[in-house]
């Protein structure tokens, strides 16, 4: 299933609306269409951020989580991958706390070790990634800023791999070209893009068939979870539960992976 966030409050650069989950959730039902994916369900996260640590946003996004994360038909492992804001999976944790024992959440966000600091997914509802952080027992792999940075692809590598892959992916390079556009004035993007919510495919589909939590080709480190600050910056901690947080991505088998089933699934 798929969960439309929110972006960062009161507008954003890449939605300056003010029903930005409501916006992810319809892009979500369109791409969905379009890749004629029919058993996949949408659902729409908040448009707001947290008010307190406490208090959680009730949508039909968050309700979806707590639902997939206390079904008992199935003994899969279940990954909540975000590559945004925390808000619905920490509104999910806030509304059912059993939750955190039953699913591992994997994130795009925060700045690297080990100071910390402002970060676009942090920034978009800090007290969110506070209470994932520093409430739960939720596992977490974490995959900082300049971890996310090195998920680039080419402008060429785009035109032949997605732009020729049928409706889905013209819709998706169109998308391309209208976030180029849009920043054209302020931002030289040359001939190259980052497509840094990728690893969250990457460390769930990609895994090693003798051991489906190993991500051998991406390095790393394992440690105690820190404190999370209102400012992104972390507070070491020498006890408590420990997080994988990731050093590099296997960007080869990522981006081949994805190209790859593009062509084979929607190719011409």
């Amino acid at each position: 299933m798929v969960v439309g966030a929110h972006a960062q409050l009161p507008t954003d650069p890449f939605d300056t609306g003010k029903y930005q989950a409501e916006d992810s959730h319809q892009a979500a039902v369109t791409m969905l269409r379009l890749m004629r994916r029919s058993d996949v369900k949408a659902y729409a996260g908040s448009n707001d951020a947290l008010k307190d640590a406490t208090t959680p946003r009730v949508t039909a996004g968050a309700k979806a989580i707590v639902a997939e994360a206390t079904r008992t038909d199935t003994d899969l492992p279940l990954y909540i991958t975000a590559g945004g804001t925390l808000t619905d999976v920490a509104s999910a944790y806030l509304m059912e706390p059993g939750i955190a024992g039953k699913a591992t959440l994997v994130w795009i966000g925060g700045k690297p070790y080990p100071a910390g600091g402002s970060e676009y997914n942090f920034n978009a509802d800090p007290l969110a990634a506070q209470v994932l952080f520093n409430q739960s027992s939720m596992p977490i792999w974490q995959i900082p800023s300049d971890v996310y940075s090195m998920c680039m692809v080419s402008d060429f590598e785009l035109q032949q791999y997605v732009a020729t892959a049928d409706d889905i992916g013209h819709w998706l390079w169109r998308n391309q070209l209208d976030y180029y556009q849009r920043f054209a004035k302020r931002i030289n993007f040359g001939e190259v893009y980052q497509l840094g919510d990728s690893p969250l495919v990457l460390l769930t589909a990609l895994t090693s068939p003798w051991d489906k939590s190993a991500t051998y080709s991406s390095p790393y480190d394992t440690m105690y979870a820190p404190h999370l600050n209102a400012d992104g910056t972390y507070t070491s901690r020498d006890s408590g539960r420990k997080i994988r947080v990731y050093k590099g991505v296997d960007t080869r088998l990522m981006y081949a992976d994805f190209f790859a089933k593009l062509q084979a699934l929607y190719g011409k």
